[in-house]
């Protein structure tokens, strides 16, 4: 578990930055004045969420969401807009544009909120508010509600606090955030098999914030997790879209080991690792048997995987290039993808009666709807896994042109798929001594050979040059002679262009 700041329970506080103390005098001056001028209930505003959260964990917070228990988002934003205006010799701040969001009741916003900026920090402005759920849809019906109403309707206890601006104090109406929050405990306000039913997407929620901040699930709420109508509202409530949102951060995050592991425990890897609408598809098209083997292998084998990479504590000389991976949030996120998805290899699978693709390749951009860039990534690193690991088997022994041919099919990605390859082996085999010999002399050849930039390696004459100096016209023959060049050329490095042009002209006369 994180190392946690100690903070006193019974009373307490938050240390406010330069420029929240001046969001917050700001409002505390415009809340007076529109109490001063209104009858009813007064005006109070909290801030609510992950600021609360990040705050007393020492940490700081750009998100600033600001409930209201009177007025509606945009109500309020405007009647702040014009306090500036009027006392602007006071606080020296121009009004910006207000954006309202409107009310969308398919993408969950009953209500209409309001966004603008102060002091170059983006607040939202939001109602506090009650749901109401139906066992189709984990969109709720929102209704203005209670403090209490709104904290028990969040995701954990912990993300319930408020900040009373007005009070200047923090607020725990769920009266467990505080303490969860010192123990690192993550738990739902409410039931929790009713709240992940209610809406799925907080399973994967919880599980995110565990790997972000190493923080424990609670029992009983864990234990929900793994049932099986749960399973089954992920895949029919959920979109896939708000899947790949929490699986991307999870896997971006300080421990995607941990979050990993949550998932597979909970025997949830299937249910987001699929391939999304295009499932059924898939089912049909393919042998339905060998499909769901393949998935129950991915889900069996996840343990090792995860175990073995996560005790490897070896100094080699690739440590360099495992730390680049974990440095990079981007490489860490394709890296855990690829690792994932390693046992699907270089099959392919139907997705209607003629189509086919690569299984990971579907994975990726259907199953969790992240970027073609990434689905072509992670599809190269799990299908290369054979031809990578002969040439590096190989070794001594090696051809240039083979290398540096591999070695161009991940771009820029280089250190990435030495990592990958690397802990696929150790997996495989179980035999990190000679893995890791194999993969030193693969990285030294790699720098000796000048091979680290293979991806950029164009032919060394261009097709004008060769039409001309051979007084020959264009035509096919150019495209197969430029795969030629190519090896020739990286089998030949220190040979110049018109080295290259006899090449040619000899292949041709061959021919």
């Amino acid at each position: 578990m994180a190392s946690i700041p100690k903070f006193d329970l019974v009373n307490p506080k938050i240390q406010l930055n330069e420029t929240e103390t001046k969001i917050s005098e700001l409002l505390k001056d415009f809340t007076s004045k529109y109490n001063s001028k209104t009858g009813g209930e007064d005006l109070e505003l909290r801030i609510t969420g992950g600021w609360v959260r990040d705050k007393l964990l020492g940490d700081e917070s750009n998100d600033l969401d600001i409930a209201i228990n009177k007025l509606s988002g945009e109500e309020f934003a405007e009647a702040l807009k014009q306090f500036l205006v009027d006392n602007f010799d006071t606080y020296q701040l121009s009004p910006t544009n207000i954006h309202k969001i409107e009310k969308n009741p398919e993408k969950s916003k009953h209500l209409e909120t309001a966004t603008t900026k102060l002091y170059g920090l983006d607040v939202d402005f939001v109602n506090l508010r009650s749901e109401e759920y139906t066992e189709e849809s984990r969109i709720p019906i929102i209704k203005y509600g209670t403090p209490q109403e709104d904290a028990l309707r969040r995701d954990a206890t912990l993300n319930a606090l408020f900040y009373n601006i007005q009070k200047d104090e923090v607020e725990d109406l769920t009266t467990k955030g505080l303490q969860d929050l010192e123990k690192g405990l993550l738990r739902t306000p409410l039931e929790p098999l009713k709240t992940f039913l209610d809406d799925p997407l907080r399973v994967l929620r919880l599980i995110r914030f565990a790997s972000r901040f190493h923080f424990t699930i609670e029992k009983d709420t864990y234990e929900s997790m793994k049932q099986l109508s749960i399973k089954e509202a992920l895949i029919h409530k959920i979109s896939r879209e708000r899947i790949g949102v929490e699986v991307e951060k999870t896997l971006s995050s300080k421990d995607p080991i941990y979050g990993l592991e949550l998932l597979t425990d909970a025997q949830l890897l299937d249910t987001i690792f699929n391939f999304g609408p295009l499932q059924d598809k898939v089912l049909e098209f393919n042998d339905e048997n060998l499909v769901n083997e393949k998935f129950a292998a991915i889900q069996e084998s996840a343990s090792h995987s995860l175990n073995t990479i996560k005790e490897f504590n070896q100094e080699s000389k690739i440590s360099s290039v495992l730390e680049n991976i974990s440095s990079d949030k981007d490489l860490q996120k394709l890296f855990w993808l690829s690792v994932v998805l390693r046992k699907w290899g270089d099959e392919k699978v139907f997705y209607n009666a003629k189509k086919q693709a690569f299984a990971s390749e579907l994975i990726v951009k259907e199953g969790v709807k992240l970027s073609k860039a990434d689905a072509d990534i992670v599809t190269k690193l799990v299908s290369t896994t054979n031809e990578y690991q002969d040439i590096v088997s190989k070794l001594p022994a090696f051809k240039r042109s083979e290398v540096g041919l591999l070695l161009k099919q991940f771009g820029p990605y280089l250190n990435l798929s030495i990592a990958f390859n690397f802990f696929n082996s150790v997996i495989e085999n179980g035999d990190i001594k000679s893995t890791i010999a194999q993969y030193e002399l693969f990285h030294e050849l790699i720098h000796k050979e000048n091979l680290q930039d293979s991806y950029s390696i164009k032919p060394i004459v261009d097709g004008k040059t060769l039409t001309k100096k051979l007084n020959k016209k264009p035509g096919p023959w150019m495209g197969k002679v430029n795969e030629q060049i190519l090896v020739w050329q990286l089998d030949n490095p220190t040979k110049t262009q018109d080295d290259c042009v006899e090449y040619v002209r000899s292949i041709l006369e061959s021919q």
